[in-house]
């Protein structure tokens, strides 16, 4: 009986995937508890094709703090 072999993709690619950096990945994929982590458990190594796509909801194609990026659409909007 065979396993199948499924690749891992690193953060790097899977920052690339998503359009956003490595350190967004490696924050997000910690706060969704996902991902393989190095023995000290300090830097994200790995993750899984599925999680990949389970942090795309987490992930702003932005970059900058969302909350920050949302107030100002607001005060634009409210202005203009």
């Amino acid at each position: 009986m065979e396993r199948e072999v499924v690749p891992y993709l690193s953060p790097i690619e899977a920052a690339e995937k998503l359009g956003c950096s490595p350190n967004t990945i490696g924050r997000a994929a910690r706060r969704a508890s996902v991902g393989v982590y190095t023995h000290g458990g300090q830097k994200l190594a790995a993750l899984h094709p599925r999680d990949v796509a389970s942090l795309k909801a987490v992930v702003h194609a932005t970059s900058g703090n969302p909350v920050w990026i949302a107030a100002a659409r607001k005060r634009r909007k409210s202005t203009g």
